[in-house]
């Protein structure tokens, strides 16, 4: 038996079905789309922020490499973020659609494209497409994700070939304060993550009775 099988009969199963649960899922998927793009505000506003004090630094500053690497990671937590967001409103779509199935009628399941096509008087530039705008925004955020480990490495290498670090200080006895700071930073950011992502309970997960 397929996962949506198992719940239309949960579905079948309420006693008292009506329309009103049908109306109150596609209420929880328009909270969960207009949360999206809050989100998506809020991140794409504080990324512009940080972006523009980076291009406004100095580019010979040697604190750049920080500002970098928490772009990179502020910049990946936003395409986390909205993905997170993407399922839950995938999950009452899928919800909305069992009980369309249940209550015999289609909305959210309906195609409509070739009313679309056969009645659309649109040119070739302004015709519509059934794009999804949310996973176009997935790809706006990774394609920033790799912009900013671009200036990250920029940042390293430039670092490096102005002997402003020296990744062999361990076997030459010697102690250069930024490029111990500079590790330490890396590595207590990259070791919280781990920890956060490991034990954060990050995934929702659905506790199972076992019988």
């Amino acid at each position: 038996m397929t996962e949506e099988e198992i719940l239309k009969l949960e579905i079948e199963s309420i006693k008292g079905l009506d329309i009103n649960i049908y109306k109150e899922i596609l209420e929880l998927r328009k909270f969960e789309i207009e949360n999206f793009w809050k989100r998506t505000l809020f991140f794409w506003g504080t990324i512009a922020i940080v972006l523009a004090g980076y291009f406004k630094a100095d580019i010979n500053d040697k604190y750049l490499v920080f500002i970098s690497f928490l772009g990179i990671i502020y910049n990946t937590i936003f395409s986390l973020s909205i993905r997170g967001s993407k399922y839950w409103q995938e999950h009452w779509e899928t919800m909305a659609v069992v009980y369309e199935n249940t209550l015999k009628f289609s909305l959210l399941k309906r195609r409509t494209s070739k009313i679309i096509d056969n009645n659309n008087k649109s040119s070739f530039i302004t015709y519509p497409y059934r794009f999804s705008v949310s996973k176009l925004t997935m790809l706006l955020s990774d394609i920033t994700v790799l912009l900013w480990i671009m200036f990250w490495l920029k940042d390293l290498y430039k670092l490096y070939i102005n002997k402003l670090v020296h990744f062999e200080f361990c076997c030459k006895n010697e102690f250069h304060p930024f490029t111990f700071s500079l590790i330490l930073f890396h590595l207590i950011i990259g070791t919280y993550i781990y920890i956060f992502f490991k034990n954060g309970k990050v995934f929702h997960k659905v506790n199972k009775n076992k019988t």
